[in-house]
């Protein structure tokens, strides 16, 4: 039965239009794909998971780019905060991911706007026993990449380094 399997999967794969028998379609379609372990996540560049700055840097740029490694590198309920005092949880519904990469700039995402008009943001960080702080505010800056001035109220990502990684576990308004 493997080799039936076998046979008719690697006939799907790589003739595309071939004659597959009826018996091995069937066959091919009872037997479960692998399951990849709830363990298991994307790859991320070289480096990216290092507990230093360069190291979240190159992480940052990876998830910022990738919503997939972002899914998977993120808690499964992004706890919401407040900015002020993190320790207290606040009851607000989830906001999408806001920061994006427009030209080679940070910028504060709005889905369904243009991403011409996004506003860029001013990044901060802060990294403090096993967890980074990533501030971020929406910004004006000079044609020579000078920030002139920060306007918008201010949030912040707090990322943990667990299980070898970061991990997105807050976002602070």
């Amino acid at each position: 039965m493997k080799r039936r399997w076998l046979t008719a999967t690697l006939l799907i794969l790589i003739l595309p239009g071939a004659y597959v028998p009826a018996a091995a379609m069937q066959t091919a379609k009872a037997v479960p794909a692998a399951v990849i372990p709830a363990t298991a996540h994307p790859e991320l560049p070289q480096g990216a998971c290092d507990k230093t700055q360069d190291g979240f840097s190159a992480f940052l740029d990876a998830i910022v780019t990738d919503p997939a490694l972002r899914a998977a590198y993120s808690a499964p309920q992004v706890a919401e905060r407040d900015l002020r005092d993190p320790s207290k949880p606040v009851v607000r519904p989830s906001e999408p991911f806001r920061l994006t990469i427009i030209d080679n700039q940070w910028s504060y995402d709005e889905p369904g706007r243009d991403p011409g008009k996004l506003a860029r943001v001013d990044l901060s960080f802060k990294l403090a026993g096993n967890q980074m702080r990533l501030g971020f505010v929406r910004a004006k800056f000079s044609p020579g990449d000078d920030l002139i001035k920060t306007y918008g109220p201010p949030e912040a990502y707090v990322f943990e380094h667990m299980n070898k990684c970061w991990r997105l576990v807050q976002h602070l308004r």
